[in-house]
């Protein structure tokens, strides 16, 4: 993992980056009535469906550049 990428969110199971953000209830957590409170994001991973709240930003996903089409011209 690039060094830029241990700034943002990433599951501490898989190190995925690629996270969705879930609604705080769905988290069952020993802190997690103070998490709550505090109104940290809760966030879940797709791969491996694991759901924890962090402190740390998302990543910004980039969009997929589109491939050029070559435009016939008749």
């Amino acid at each position: 993992m690039p060094l830029s990428d241990t700034f943002h969110a990433h599951c501490p199971v898989c190190g995925n980056l690629e996270l969705k953000r879930i609604s705080p209830e769905h988290v069952h957590s020993a802190l997690g009535m103070v998490w709550r409170l505090l109104g940290m994001p809760a966030l879940r991973c797709e791969p491996c469906r694991y759901k924890y709240f962090s402190i740390l930003p998302m990543r910004e996903m980039q969009p997929e550049e589109e491939p050029v089409r070559a435009s016939s011209a008749d």
